[in-house]
């Protein structure tokens, strides 16, 4: 994949899916790579949380378009986030992922629709727009947590 041109150390995310986690990310160690998850959806989620928060204020700021464009390459990554045996004992990730594949590919695909959506509302500058968009991402990612991920751990 190619970087797009991110800045800022809370794009850092960008650098790593950009290097491809696919093949090589269980030679990292399923302990990294879930460093790795849980850091590109941390990242994702604020990127989310803050184009909602700007929607909401009517106005759509100059980097909008980069925290969208953070959301639609982590959607690209996730497959490479989450190879098989990556389980670990921090991980909330369920073995439905890989045991009900068409049902997390969908959900995976879903999320790569509405992250594009928001891109174009973002890019395009329509607070409204990006205000559905961003509902719907957050909806998206919601229902993938539902089905795929279990409890928080103590």
């Amino acid at each position: 994949m190619a970087l797009l041109a991110l800045h800022g150390s809370r794009f850092m995310i960008a650098a790593a899916i950009a290097l491809g986690l696919g093949g090589a990310a269980l030679a990292a160690g399923a302990d990294e790579l879930f460093d790795k998850r849980e850091m590109a959806m941390k990242q994702a989620g604020g990127a989310l949380k803050a184009l909602g928060g700007a929607a909401k204020s009517g106005s759509v700021p100059a980097d909008a378009a980069a925290k969208a464009q953070l959301i639609v390459d982590l959607a690209a990554a996730i497959p490479g986030l989450f190879p098989e045996g990556s389980i670990t004992d921090k991980s909330r990730a369920l073995p439905d992922i890989w045991t009900d594949k068409a049902g997390w590919d969908g959900k995976v695909k879903a999320l790569a629709d509405a992250a594009a959506v928001t891109l174009a509302a973002a890019s395009a500058g329509d607070a409204a727009a990006l205000g559905a968009a961003v509902d719907a991402t957050g909806a998206s990612c919601g229902g993938c947590h539902k089905m795929f991920r279990g409890p928080e751990k103590d």
